[in-house]
């Protein structure tokens, strides 16, 4: 049986509530002692202990998503008591934490260059997404106007992309399947998408490689991500068969996902993803090479890795680091790319 993501959190929170951790959680976490994994050009070492805290002073549920702003930190939305932002230095050092006060903050985008860069933050069972300046003070919030939402529908968004005009486009990933295009002052422009087009619109971001801007936005259930105009018109689906992914990353000309799941949620079998400039699929880290560009049904996770990896963050020097959902409380890890 195909659990879906809400449903394993359910089932879930009740063993782990009466049981603690799993088997499987356990043999996961073991560090991987500087093991290379990925496949051709992509490949890298393992380091579990680069972002680790002291638990008592930093208690962390789970990492949702993570970027490299214009000060060099690498900066990741969190499920805490204690803060919703954490802020790290490339070496692993916390350099700052942020409490926002919200109740699940997932997607983590930036916009804009230097001092005048922002950041951009979804609040997934809130329904709220907020602007926040580089110190972490929120400068304004954006709403969907009631009248927008289906009825009997709710605004659960899970991630931002903000095109060059200061257009920003909202996917409701947890609610309405819908992508609310705004204006850069937080007028509402345009809605489009819907169940018709995706099964949880996990992530969005825009894409202007081809020298023209276009946004790709994931379909996570339905294992694929499309192509669509900035004004919101469908362009073309890459299926995935096999890999449910989460946001997609940008990376000079390759596109990277975390695979949060391959078999099922109750396999933690999660993996990295690395597409080159024609989506093909080139390595995966943490599971098995590919050997069809068609189906990656047969990929086998390699046990050790990862767990539930949410997303993938990129530096300069080709090294990803990966913050993870619901995987035994653990920090970001640090793929040192070899």
């Amino acid at each position: 049986m195909r659990l879906s993501r809400r449903q394993f959190l359910q089932k879930t929170s009740i063993i782990g509530a009466a049981a603690g951790l799993s088997g499987k959680i356990t043999a996961a976490t073991r560090n991987s002692g500087g093991r290379i994994i990925g496949q051709g050009d992509f490949r890298f070492t393992v380091d579990k202990a680069w972002g680790n805290l002291d638990p008592q002073q930093q208690p962390l549920q789970h990492c949702h998503e993570m970027v490299l702003d214009s000060r060099k930190r690498l900066v990741c939305s969190t499920v805490s008591p204690k803060f919703d932002v954490l802020a790290y230095n490339k070496d692993g050092k916390l350099l700052d934490s942020w409490k926002l006060n919200l109740k699940e903050p997932h997607g983590l985008t930036k916009a804009g260059e230097g001092s005048d860069q922002t950041f951009w933050i979804t609040d997934s069972a809130d329904g709220r997404v907020l602007n926040l300046d580089l110190d972490g003070r929120i400068i304004r919030e954006l709403k969907v106007p009631e009248d927008q939402i289906p009825k009997g529908g709710n605004f659960k968004p899970t991630e931002t992309a903000v095109a060059e005009n200061g257009d920003i486009y909202v996917a409701d990933g947890y609610g309405t399947n819908l992508i609310f295009h705004f204006g850069p002052k937080g007028q509402l422009k345009h809605v489009f998408g819907g169940p018709d087009h995706f099964n949880c619109c996990h992530g969005i971001v825009v894409d202007n490689r081809s020298g023209k801007e276009e946004l790709l936005i994931t379909s996570r259930a339905n294992q694929e991500f499309q192509r669509w105009t900035m004004d919101g018109v469908y362009q073309a689906t890459r299926k995935l068969p096999g890999l449910q992914i989460c946001r997609p990353v940008i990376s000079g000309e390759h596109t990277l996902f975390a695979v949060i799941v391959t078999k099922s949620w109750w396999s933690y079998d999660g993996m990295v993803a690395v597409l080159d400039r024609n989506f093909d699929v080139v390595s995966l880290p943490g599971g098995s090479a590919p050997v069809s560009q068609d189906d990656f049904t047969g990929v086998a996770y390699d046990d050790q890795t990862f767990m539930n990896p949410h997303d993938v963050c990129p530096d300069e020097d080709g090294n990803l680091y990966v913050p993870q959902w619901y995987s035994g409380k653990t920090y970001p890890i640090r793929l040192k790319r070899v």
